[in-house]
């Protein structure tokens, strides 16, 4: 068995999604069930989002969990750009597991995202020059590895291609091309975790001899209806794409700004949003529900606080009417509504382009869900507004 412990939901999914490529049985779960039977068990926890203490007591409890299960390999999975609690959630697997270093490989050449001489790039662009710069949580202002990592430049190592690697703590590998995951993921030994995103998964799966079996596509997919989208990402392209279908004349609901200035989030206050949402889906198949971004300035209000009030209303829409499709963008906000709807186990069956997986909803009949990062695009074939 191949466990990874992922600190964000649709990093958890993503994977899931890399696994049916390679013909593997999938289990994605929010807690560790030790009589799994999954080649790939995904424990999909919500830490980047929690402060960092419930964070790292959440990583104790599942890394204890799953050295019951004695797995092959542990990965541990975490945002290919570092946002979250990294450095210190790795040291508490590492002390959990009894090993002595971590290799955190988060660049995805594929994505255009590297590392080199110490300093992360989009496409070649620093990537404090990007919209990451305005992430709500974890706002990226420096190029500088370190710096994103929030830790002194002692707490880690900075490695390239070539150097010579320290026996203990936690290594970086600086990564160009797809050469260098492999490369990477050649220097693993049984003292050492794994950690980093999906493009290092990737690695690690050829490194064991799995033979890729499915490419991801995007062809054309097919939607069961009504479908509900809720889109959590700060990226400026999915805004304006949402603000161009709202603009037509689309099934889009943004968050009223009665309901974002509220301070509880009593049921009176989502009635009318809900039946709005409820009336889309009835008059179009299909609705998006999603903030704004115009509405909250000025206000103070966490990010935390916006998405618990779309999980709250998806929550409300759920008993008002049948979903058939769920569709979630941004890993938080997929976690709140889960959270929500008690939702706790997942089953993949289809990898819908790179980081856009849909899943059968375990415990719900005919519902299924699809999740895709923030920062990624929705298949042409869904978003088809």
């Amino acid at each position: 068995m191949i466990a990874v412990i992922a600190d964000d939901l649709t990093g958890a999914a993503e994977l899931g999604g890399i696994g049916l490529r390679y013909n593997l049985a999938v289990e994605i779960a929010t807690t560790v069930n030790t009589a799994s039977k999954a080649d790939l068990l995904i424990i999909a926890t919500d830490t980047r989002s929690m402060p960092e203490e419930l964070a790292l007591q959440e990583m104790e409890l599942v890394t204890k969990k799953l050295k019951e299960i004695n797995p092959a390999t542990i990965f541990k999975k975490v945002d290919s750009v570092m946002r979250g609690h990294v450095v210190s959630e790795i040291k508490v697997h590492l002390q959990k597991l009894g090993l002595d270093k971590a290799l955190l490989v988060p660049a995805n050449p594929a994505f255009g995202r590297t590392i080199n001489n110490g300093r992360y790039f989009i496409k070649g662009k620093p990537i404090h020059l990007t919209s990451f710069a305005h992430d709500p949580e974890f706002a990226i202002t420096s190029s500088r590895v370190q710096h994103m990592l929030r830790v002194d430049e002692k707490a880690v190592y900075l490695r390239g291609i070539g150097d010579p690697l320290p026996d203990s703590g936690i290594v970086i590998g600086e990564c160009i091309t797809n050469d260098d995951l492999l490369h990477w993921a050649s220097k693993a030994d049984d003292n050492t975790l794994l950690a980093g995103g999906a493009g290092f998964f990737i690695a690690l799966l050829e490194s064991l001899d799995l033979k890729d079996r499915v490419e991801a596509s995007n062809n054309h997919v097919e939607l069961t209806y009504p479908a509900l989208f809720v889109c959590g990402s700060t990226h400026d392209e999915s805004r304006q794409s949402i603000k161009k279908i709202k603009e037509n004349g689309g099934p889009v609901s943004y968050m009223p700004c009665d309901i974002i200035k509220a301070e509880n989030l009593a049921d009176s206050l989502f009635e009318f949003w809900a039946d709005e949402i409820v009336s889309l889906l009835n008059s179009h198949k299909k609705a998006i529900i999603a903030i704004d971004e115009y509405a909250t300035k000025g206000i103070t209000i966490t990010a935390a606080d916006l998405r618990n009030k779309k999980a709250k209303v998806v929550e409300m829409v759920f008993r008002k009417t049948t979903i058939k499709e769920l569709l979630v963008e941004g890993g938080s906000t997929a976690a709140a509504i889960i959270n929500r709807l008690n939702f706790n186990s997942f089953s993949p069956i289809k990898e819908l382009g790179p980081g856009v997986i849909k899943m059968k909803v375990d415990t719900t009949d005919d519902l299924f869900l699809t999740l895709k990062p923030g920062s990624y695009n929705w298949p042409t074939s869904i978003w088809n507004f």
